[in-house]
């Protein structure tokens, strides 16, 4: 194992720690707003759109380090982020939890069985950006952290 993939890994696993820390206190408020602008979700939309985003991302750094460029150029973040999120409504917060899960896992094993090279591949970001693999499991780590942060300031 690698010290980067190691560092990854373990960025990883503390932010996914505070969000099910965050997730935990919800508790009966999942349809408490999160935000009160843009896109407006409660605290369950928003574990769906963590539960899309974290198994698109690692499709996507697979993808990556395969040599493919799976994020077309013209691909719309906002839409697609309030689209999927309204196409899979009926997701219980526990299915949500579930799936995180088993993408975290499955991006771990991946991990394990990766070459240290493959993080310094490079592909489009669903932000349009062009990163590397290691720049996109860093930032998913953030985005989980960041998430998380948003959660815990309604059930305070």
């Amino acid at each position: 194992m690698s010290t980067r993939i190691d560092a990854i890994k373990s960025k990883q696993t503390a932010a996914r720690d505070d969000l099910n820390q965050q997730l935990d206190r919800v508790a009966d408020r999942w349809d408490t707003p999160v935000y009160s602008d843009g896109a407006q979700w409660t605290a369950r939309q928003l574990l769906i759109h963590l539960m899309v985003s974290d198994k698109g991302q690692t499709n996507t750094v697979m993808a990556i380090a395969r040599g493919e460029n799976p994020v077309p150029a013209d691909f719309d973040l906002e839409k697609y982020n309030r689209r999927s999120v309204e196409k899979r409504a009926d997701t219980t917060p526990e299915q949500a939890r579930a799936a995180l899960a088993e993408s975290l896992a499955e991006r771990f094993a991946w991990l394990d069985s990766a070459d240290e090279s493959v993080l310094d591949q490079a592909g489009r970001h669903a932000s349009g950006a062009t990163l590397t693999v290691e720049q996109i499991l860093l930032g998913m780590a953030d985005h989980e952290r960041g998430h998380a942060d948003d959660i815990a300031r309604i059930v305070t």
